[in-house]
């Protein structure tokens, strides 16, 4: 199979973006560019140069109507929380006519191409130092279902022999994968916990890899921003956001950074 370029990733996931927006516009579900994707819109326009993902937020509120509503088609597929061949607390719809993707850290039992990344906004306690000590209880549970995902992924060439090493390792230490399922449910009741329900504040904590403590109504209004030509959701408080998240993310990182975040255990092909 041929190897997707960079550029051709970008306009695959182009894509499945504009795909979900519309359904979100028709279905009156918002929803924010977030992230890298967020950044691109505001100082490129676009995608910034080397990403290589699109990444979108929606309350959970919104999350979940959008999980419900939403159907699976040949062209586009959903994997939910809920799926019980999911292995991800979040969503992610993939194109599944043109491409595929293989990951040394499989996060479903599916083989699907090109995806878009959905996170849900979860409450969180309205005391920083609160936050913080559970987020990273959060994280430490999150960051163990590594090893089950890794379990479920295939021998191949194309990780090498250190990369195979790997799998096998983690397919020995979890019964290769053997309970991944509870342990992505018991997350999800963890993330989700009622004692939170009436906060002003929330996190992203679905994927645990970076640190957020937001308030909710910055994400209850919201604008449109360019991106890649298209007019496309945004918060309102976009700004305000991505600063406690980056600092001045106008800056250019340095070049050394300037590389697509999946390429070392994700592989993109033509179908």
């Amino acid at each position: 199979m041929k190897e997707l370029t960079l550029k051709e990733i970008q306009q695959h996931s182009l894509k499945v973006l504009m795909h979900v927006h519309e359904f979100c516009v028709a279905h009156d579900i918002h929803y924010t560019l977030a992230y890298g994707t967020l950044i691109g819109a505001v100082r490129h326009k676009g995608f910034i140069p080397w990403d290589d993902d699109i990444d979108i937020i929606m309350t959970r509120e919104n999350f979940e109507r959008f999980v419900m509503e939403y159907e699976s088609s040949e062209d586009f597929k959903l994997v939910a929380p809920h799926d019980k061949k999911s292995y991800i607390a979040f969503a992610r719809v993939c194109d599944n006519k043109d491409t595929l993707v293989a990951c040394r850290t499989p996060w479903s039992a599916y083989t699907t191409g090109v995806w878009v990344d959905i996170f849900p906004m979860d409450a969180i306690d309205d005391d920083e130092n609160r936050h913080k000590a559970r987020y990273e209880e959060i994280h430490k549970q999150w960051a163990k279902l590594a090893i089950p995902r890794g379990a479920k992924s295939s021998f191949s060439k194309q990780w090498g022999l250190k990369g195979n090493f790997k799998i096998l390792a983690k397919k020995l230490l979890s019964l290769n994968g053997c309970g991944v399922r509870k342990q992505v449910e018991a997350f999800l009741a963890e993330i989700q916990d009622k004692t939170y329900a009436n906060s002003s504040h929330c996190a992203q904590l679905a994927c645990c890899d970076e640190w957020g403590f937001y308030e909710k109504k910055d994400f209850e209004e919201y604008t449109m921003l360019e991106f890649e030509g298209h007019q496309l959701m945004v918060i309102k408080e976009y700004d305000k956001v991505l600063r406690i998240l980056y600092g001045d993310y106008m800056q250019l990182p340095p070049e050394s950074s300037r590389v697509p975040k999946q390429s070392k255990s994700i592989r993109f092909f033509h179908k």
